[in-house]
C-alpha cells in the first residue's frame, strides 16, 4: 500500500520505519526543516524514555542505536526551599532522557534506509480529502500540489490539521482542555570543564504548589529546564515583568538554580511562553482511508512523561493491525482504533492527575506515607504489588489495564489503613478503660 504521512515527529518518523518495514511505500511531509540539520533549533521539553518506548525501538532493532544518545536517570531528586534534597527510586531500568534533535535524527535515518520511505521537510498540508483520499502541500515557493496515496496519516500533532479536515461536517468528537499554567524553557549550561553541575542521573525536580521547575541532564553537562507557572497571579507569568521579578521569584522558589544560569532574568524573560494543552477525539479513523496517531488524537499533559512513549505503541498498533488484515485497510484501522483509543483515555486521566502530584502532593505526608506503603508492599509481594508509576514507566502493561489495577490497589491501601487505625483506636481504648 501507499501511505502518505503528514508530520515527521517522533509518531510520524517511528510510523513510516515500521510501516517501511512492512514494505509499504511511504511519503512522509512536514512543514519543519529537516531535524538532522545542525542549525535547526528546537524548544521542546526533553522527552523521557521509558520501558514501552524501549521495547517497541527494540522491536524495529533501534534500542542500541538510540541508547548512544540518552543520560540514564535512576531516580527523582526533589529540592526543597531550604536547599534540602529527597531522593526517590524510579526501581527497574529508571527513564532515559534524550534530546528530541537526537530522537529525530535516528528515526528520520533509519525509515530512510527502507527503500520505499522518503521525506520532504519544508512543506506544509493544506487540505486534505478524505473520500478521495488526497492530501495538498504547500512547498517553500508557495506552489502547490496534490498527491493520492491509498491512506492519509494524521502525525501533525495537537493541533492537526488533517484531523480538521478529516472531520469536516462529520459528527465527530472534539475537546481540548488547557492548564491555567503555562511553561518556559531554561537552560543550565555545564560546568567549566564539561561536567553537570548538578547529579548527572536523576531527573531533578523542584515542586512549589502553584509554582514547579524540572530538570533533564543532558550529555554535554548542560540540563534543560522547563519552568511550570500560572499565567496570572503573584507568581505568574503576567507578573514577570523585568529581570528583578524573576530573580526575585526564583530567591524565592527555587534559589538553589539562581547560581546555575549567567544572566538568569534575562535568559527568562527572552524566552517564549508554552501552553499545556490536552486533546481528546473520535473517531480516529475514516472508512480505512485517513487516521490520525499520536498528538493528532490524544495529546497529553507531559507530567508522565508518555507522549513519545505512547506514539511508538500507536504506530506498532497500526502496522500490526495492517499485517492482521491484510488488503482491508477499513478493518484494519478500525483494529487499531478499538485497541487503543480506551487506552490513551486512561493515560491521559494518569497525567491530569499526576500533574496535581508533581507540583503539591509530593511533599504531602500522606502521599509519601501511601508512596512509602506501595514500596514496601512491592518487595514484599513482587509482581502481584507494583505503584502506579513503575506499572507505566517499568513495563509495558497496557495503560487501562495498569489505572484499574493502581485504583484497585489504592482502595485496598485505603482500606487497609482504615482497619489499622480502627484497631489502633481499640486498642488505646482499652488501655484507657484500664
Amino acid at each position: 500500500m501507499e501511505f502518505t504521512i503528514v508530520g515527521a515527529g517522533m509518531a510520524g518518523a517511528f510510523l513510516a520505519l515500521s510501516l517501511g518495514r512492512q514494505g509499504h511505500v511511504v511519503t512522509v511531509y512536514d512543514r519543519r526543516p529537516d531535524p538532522r540539520g545542525t542549525s535547526v533549533a528546537v524548544t521542546s521539553m526533553n522527552l523521557g524514555l521509558s520501558r514501552r518506548g524501549l521495547a517497541a525501538l527494540d522491536r524495529l532493532g533501534l534500542a542500541g542505536e538510540v541508547k548512544r544518545f540518552v543520560v540514564p536517570m535512576r531516580g527523582r531528586l526533589l529540592h526543597n526551599t531550604d536547599a534540602g534534597l529527597r531522593f526517590s527510586p524510579y526501581g527497574d531500568g529508571g527513564i532515559l532522557a534524550i534530546q528530541r534533535q537526537d530522537l529525530s535524527a535516528v528515526l528520520v535515518d533509519a525509515a530512510l534506509r527502507e527503500p520505499g520511505v522518503r521525506f520532504v521537510f519544508d512543506t506544509r498540508c493544506t487540505g486534505v480529502d478524505r473520500d478521495l483520499p488526497s492530501a495538498t502541500f504547500a512547498g517553500e515557493d508557495g506552489g502547490e500540489f496534490t498527491v493520492r496515496p491509498d491512506v492519509v496519516v494524521g502525525a501533525d500533532g495537537a493541533f492537526s490539521a488533517v484531523r480538521r479536515f478529516m472531520h469536516h461536517e462529520l459528527r465527530a468528537e472534539f475537546s481540548q482542555s488547557y492548564l491555567e499554567w503555562g511553561w518556559r524553557e531554561l537552560h543550565i549550561p555545564a560546568a567549566a570543564d564539561g561536567s553537570h553541575r548538578m547529579a548527572d542521573d536523576v531527573f531533578h525536580l523542584w515542586p512549589r504548589g502553584d509554582t514547579m521547575m524540572f530538570a533533564h541532564p543532558n550529555r554535554d553537562g548542560s540540563f534543560t529546564c522547563s519552568c511550570v507557572l500560572p499565567f496570572h497571579g503573584p507568581a505568574g507569568f503576567d507578573s514577570l515583568r523585568t529581570p528583578a521579578d524573576v530573580e526575585s521569584l526564583f530567591r524565592r522558589e527555587f534559589p538553589d538554580v539562581l547560581a546555575l544560569v549567567p544572566g538568569l532574568g534575562e535568559a527568562f524573560l527572552n524566552r517564549p511562553t508554552f501552553n499545556l494543552v490536552t486533546v481528546s477525539t473520535a473517531p480516529w479513523t475514516y472508512e480505512g482511508k485517513v487516521v490520525l496517531i499520536g498528538d493528532a488524537c490524544h495529546a497529553v499533559y507531559p507530567f508522565l512523561a508518555q507522549g513519545m512513549n505512547s506514539a511508538f505503541e500507536d504506530a506498532l498498533e497500526l502496522t500490526d493491525s495492517l499485517a492482521a488484515h491484510a488488503g482491508d485497510p477499513a478493518a484494519a484501522l478500525a483494529r487499531y482504533y478499538a485497541r487503543r483509543k480506551p487506552n490513551t483515555d486512561a493515560l491521559a486521566t494518569m497525567s491530569h492527575r499526576n500533574f496535581a502530584e508533581l507540583r503539591d502532593t509530593v511533599r504531602s505526608p500522606a502521599v509519601r506515607l501511601e508512596r512509602a506503603c506501595d514500596t514496601v508492599l512491592e518487595k514484599l509481594l513482587r509482581h502481584r504489588w507494583m505503584p502506579l508509576h513503575a506499572m507505566v514507566t517499568n513495563t509495558t502493561i497496557p495503560y487501562l489495564q495498569a489505572q484499574h489495577r493502581a485504583t484497585r490497589q489504592h482502595r485496598l491501601l485505603k482500606a487497609f489503613g482504615v482497619t489499622a487505625l480502627s484497631a489502633a483506636a481499640v486498642g488505646v481504648g482499652r488501655r484507657l478503660r484500664r
